[in-house]
């Protein structure tokens, strides 16, 4: 279960990357995104308030899944990295920084066209995500991996 919310919230992340560049004129509404993404609810963070976000975790466990290039060494108390993390190309840390510039203006088209990016990219991520915990539930001997 665990390894398919993984695979289901790196997709979701990477569908966030988009075409669209985080405008640096415009202040970001929050510096932390939470939200259901299907099934699993999931926050993306800006540790430094400068609108790109620096990981993005299961809100539930915690757990770091996806994290800006560097951005590993700036893991808050409280947040653990999970053994399948992976690290955010250019584009989705550009979609997924979106969220941090949404409010109560932002359209519903809006806000599809971020999630529908962020899970198009996500695709791009779960071959690696899969056989992360299918190594895992090896090194197990055949117990269910985590997501």
């Amino acid at each position: 279960m665990k390894s398919i919310r993984l695979n289901f919230l790196v997709l979701i992340s990477i569908t966030l990357a988009g075409c669209q560049l985080v405008d640096h004129a415009v202040r970001p509404v929050s510096n932390l995104y939470c939200d259901n993404f299907l099934v699993y609810d999931i926050c993306a963070q800006d540790l430094n308030r400068d609108g790109v976000v620096e990981l993005v975790y299961f809100e539930d466990s915690r757990e770091v899944f996806m994290y800006r290039d560097g951005a590993d060494a700036e893991i808050p108390t409280g947040l653990e990295m999970h053994r399948c993390a992976r690290v955010m190309g250019d584009d989705l840390v550009a979609t997924t920084s979106r969220l941090f510039f949404v409010d109560e203006t932002t359209t519903y088209l809006a806000r599809t066209d971020i999630r529908g990016q962020m899970l198009l990219k996500y695709i791009a991520f779960l071959p690696g995500v899969t056989a992360c915990n299918m190594r895992a539930m090896e090194a197990v001997g055949g117990g269910e991996a985590s997501s």
